[in-house]
């Protein structure tokens, strides 16, 4: 793309595939016998799930059109999609790089540089199939994916939470009426080319690579949202699972204290010696320090 080129916005609803992040290792996030393909983005972040539930965008423009700032690359390029939810009576706004309503995470989005153009990508997510995608996962154990389920089931929600999915015409339609008012764009509406529907299916097979060691994106587990973590270790046989939101536990499994309250550490600081104290309440000093370093080496707090 050069720099006087026209942006470009390009539109769809995909088939269903899960889509890995440039480090994403498919061996260590996804169980062996998928039912759906898989493809890697030469994008970082996490993996994602795709389908026809969901109508995906992509805009492409010069890096010159975009703020000079990349961080800034999401609430400029989101604001239509926040105006079609303006339009539906919806508060949307955006939590770092995803959109929230009502405290749940209602869509996500990624940005990155190729040459000369800024990509920033999202999606309209009419229903996200819980049960499908926690399948799709590598899991440890059931605990674990039946934790992943109440997870995403607690923080994540899509158009059909609200109203009536609507139709693929609507939307475009909405989208673009947005669009020409944040940008003052003209819309030219076309379909890919002969040339560049080649040229991706020639260019796929490169998604699948998988380079270097297995092993997750997140140590242990798996993103729920920007704030929440799921993680699970084994320690020689004796496992403990972490659910951690905004730097807290929130929810705690030790597999050989199975009478511990799950929300034993809510409140507590992420210090061995406070994790320790809480939890010599219920476990002999020795073993309690043991399970506070235990979890400490498991759970995941982002910077």
């Amino acid at each position: 793309m050069q720099a006087d080129d026209d942006p470009v916005v390009v539109w769809g609803q995909p088939a269903a595939h899960f889509c890995l992040g440039q480090h994403q290792s498919l061996a260590a996030e996804l169980v062996s016998d998928l039912p759906v393909p898989v493809i890697r983005r030469p994008l970082g972040g996490g993996g994602v799930w795709l389908d026809r539930q969901q109508i995906c965008w992509v805009l492409i423009a010069p890096r010159g059109r975009l703020p000079s700032r990349p961080a800034d690359w999401y609430e400029y390029a989101l604001a239509p999609m926040l105006a079609v939810y303006a339009g539906m009576g919806w508060d949307a706004c955006l939590v770092e790089q995803d959109v929230w309503l009502h405290g749940k995470k209602l869509a996500g989005s990624g940005a990155a540089t190729i040459g000369n153009a800024g990509l920033i990508g999202a999606s309209f997510l009419l229903h996200f199939p819980v049960d499908e995608f926690v399948q799709l996962i590598a899991a440890p154990s059931a605990g674990y994916r039946d934790w992943l389920r109440t997870a995403l089931a607690t923080a994540m929600t899509s158009w059909s939470d609200y109203a009536e999915p609507p139709s693929v015409a609507w939307l475009s339609l909405m989208f673009r009426r947005a669009g020409a008012t944040w940008f003052d764009w003209r819309w030219e509406q076309a379909m890919l080319t002969l040339d560049e529907r080649v040229a991706r299916d020639e260019y796929r097979p490169e998604l699948l690579a998988e380079a270097g060691r297995a092993k997750r994106l997140v140590a242990h587990g798996i993103k729920i949202h920007a704030r929440s973590f799921l993680t699970e270790q084994d320690f020689g046989g004796d496992s403990v699972r972490v659910l951690t939101h905004h730097r807290e536990i929130t929810r705690l499994a030790i597999s050989t204290a199975p009478h511990l309250p799950e929300a034993v550490l809510m409140g507590i600081a992420n210090t061995e010696q406070a994790i320790s104290a809480q939890l010599a309440a219920y476990l002999s000093s020795d073993v309690a320090q043991l399970w506070a370093q235990r979890i400490l080496l498991t759970a995941y707090f982002p910077e």
